[in-house]
């Protein structure tokens, strides 16, 4: 029982390094069609991982992991999994960090563009407070 439950454990911990290097992709090529379902694969992992955490935690349990060497093996691949999960993780939180940041300039710069405070000079050097866009582009 211990054995399938510190093996699924090992799994769902594999499935999530997974799920984060997809999320890194994902948000480095800003490809947001697929972010949320491997948002949603991530955040039903974290829960299994949290339960199964739960289950293996208790003292019982985790003497015999420390008796067992098969046991202790599968759960020092979990303890070097970990870190790299929580390194992805905190990479993908800057990703998002900084795209938003870039969203939110983006949408300063077209606010200004299209602003009615937006300032522009005539071919006479008059000034002139049309939008940038203009409505006669026959582009």
């Amino acid at each position: 029982m211990l054995l399938a439950q510190l093996t699924q454990q090992l799994e769902s911990v594999q499935a999530l390094q997974l799920t984060l290097e997809a999320e890194t992709a994902c948000l480095k090529e800003k490809n947001f069609s697929q972010l949320n379902e491997i948002l949603l694969k991530k955040q039903k992992l974290l829960h299994v991982i949290n339960d199964l955490d739960k289950i293996l935690a208790t003292k019982i349990s985790q003497n015999e992991i420390k008796e067992d060497k098969e046991l202790r093996a599968i759960k020092d691949k979990i303890e070097n999994l970990l870190p790299i999960c929580q390194k992805n993780n905190a990479v993908n939180g800057q990703l998002v960090e900084l795209s938003m940041k870039s969203n939110k300039h983006l949408m300063q710069l077209i606010k200004q563009a299209t602003g009615k405070n937006s300032v522009t000079y005539d071919q006479k050097g008059a000034l002139n407070s049309a939008s940038l866009l203009g409505k006669d582009i026959q582009a």
